[in-house]
């Protein structure tokens, strides 16, 4: 291989991966972060949900207690770490959404 071309290849080679670290690893952590955030509400919702139905639990504070300690056990097994301020606010929007769910289906 002459060396014109090899100087080129290199070139090409640097650009490429220059592209990459600038703009494609940056869209795929955003798409991650924004996939586990789905799937983290998902599960607040879900497991609001299924407190919520469970006769077991009467006043709000313990509902409240189940449901962060589901989700600290749930996300723990995963590798997701989440704080408990993150965790109750996340557990209102649940709230919120359960509160409000039939007319946001309009």
């Amino acid at each position: 291989m002459n060396d014109v071309l090899f100087a080129i290849l290199k070139c090409v080679l640097s650009i490429s991966i220059i592209v990459i670290m600038r703009y494609l690893l940056p869209y795929l952590k955003i798409k991650l972060t924004s996939t586990i955030d789905d799937e983290i509400l998902n599960k607040v919702i879900e497991a609001v949900k299924s407190v919520e139905q469970d006769k077991h639990f009467k006043i709000g504070y313990e509902k409240k207690k189940e449901v962060i300690i589901r989700i600290s056990t749930w996300a723990e097994k995963h590798g997701i770490e989440i704080t408990e301020e993150q965790l109750s606010e996340l557990i209102e929007t649940a709230v919120w959404i359960m509160k409000y769910e039939d007319t946001l289906n309009v």
